[in-house]
């Protein structure tokens, strides 16, 4: 057992009250992380509290989501240790207005991304760089748990949904001959149907449709990158876009942005309807083109080489646009040079 482990150990059972944290706008891995830190840890140690808190719940339906303690604020006032998963960067999990006491509460992150926590010495990651966190997490209580550690009907699905999630299908270099051994023990206890989890996932509700609009009327295309963003004037403006602008976003991120013939990466920005100054840059790309992970770090964010996004402080979307664009010209002079990226548009100014 590693040290961490180890100290992971310790700590829970120091520990009487864990929260448990993941990311800001969770995504399918994050949420059954979650689940499942909290399933396995209170059945190891019954007499011990586990609160995930969350503050939106997930698209699908998922195993014991009722499980999840949905509220407006994460509160750590009640707790003495916090768990988080799916991060490295607990100042990613929350914002300012919430009450988390990270810099005095012992810190333990369980995450499968190019991870460096510098949140302080009371902090342990245990990170083997798993192709999601649900995966990481259950070769974390493999090994500390040992013969105890058993997956039950539900756990085993949330495991088979966290790394379908990350993973794609097994389709991106996250996937290792771990994870598909992974994969087998918990469809051995409780299988999926992928083409219905598939078919499922890939549902949204017709109140997108409005929001997709206002998207696609901002599509840029520079070079090989296109991006395309929505501001809040226009959310409170055009009717029913409030209602799906969250599932717009992920459509056009995930199934519209790589998918115009030429483009290869891009980003787009939705703002944080919970911070009047708050902003999420969500940035896709294609394997063999743009690692986006080094231009979200330089934003403050991270994730994958391919997939990675940034939590942004502006005043108004014309100050996110010009920041972002301005740490991608320094990481792409290629399309800098290839036309002005700064094109006209209502947003911009010279």
């Amino acid at each position: 057992m590693e040290k961490e482990e180890k100290k992971f150990l310790e700590l829970i059972e120091k520990s009487h009250n864990i929260l448990i944290l993941a990311h800001n706008g969770p995504d399918l891995d994050a949420f059954c992380s979650m689940l499942f830190a909290k399933i396995v840890l209170s059945k190891m140690y019954p007499k011990k509290k586990f609160i995930a808190q969350v503050k939106q719940g997930p698209t699908i339906n998922l195993p014991e989501m009722n499980r999840l303690s949905y509220v407006e604020k994460l509160d750590s006032s009640k707790c003495d240790m916090i768990l988080v998963v799916d991060s490295g960067d607990i100042t990613i999990c929350v914002n300012d207005d919430d009450n988390v006491d990270y810099k005095t509460l012992p810190v333990v992150f369980v995450d499968h991304h190019n991870s460096i926590v510098n949140n302080g010495d009371n902090c342990v990651l245990i990170n083997h760089h798993a192709s999601s966190a649900t995966e990481e997490l259950y070769m974390l209580f493999t090994r500390v748990f040992g013969k105890k550690f058993k997956l039950d009907n539900n756990t085993a699905k949330l495991v088979q949904y966290g790394i379908v999630a990350d993973t794609g299908r097994f389709l991106y270099d996250l996937t290792t001959p771990n994870t598909h051994r992974v994969y087998a023990d918990a469809m051995a206890v409780a299988p999926i149907d992928l083409e219905d989890f598939s078919y499922r996932n890939s549902k949204f509700p017709k109140e997108a449709v409005i929001a997709m609009q206002e998207y696609l009327k901002t599509l840029t295309i520079v070079g090989d990158m296109a991006y395309m963003y929505i501001d809040r004037k226009t959310i409170d403006r055009v009717e029913g876009c409030k209602k799906g602008v969250g599932e717009a976003q992920s459509f056009i991120r995930d199934r519209f942005l790589r998918f115009i013939q030429g483009v290869h990466w891009g980003f787009v920005i939705k703002p944080d309807p919970k911070d009047k100054n708050g902003w999420f840059i969500s940035f896709r790309s294609t394997k063999g083109y743009q690692n986006v992970r080094e231009i979200a770090e330089d934003l403050g964010g991270g994730g994958h080489e391919l997939a990675s996004g940034v939590p942004f402080k502006a005043k108004n979307l014309n100050e996110v646009l010009m920041t972002t664009l301005s740490v991608i010209n320094k990481h792409c002079p290629d399309i800098k040079n290839k036309k002005p990226i700064y094109i006209k548009n209502k947003f911009l100014k010279k």
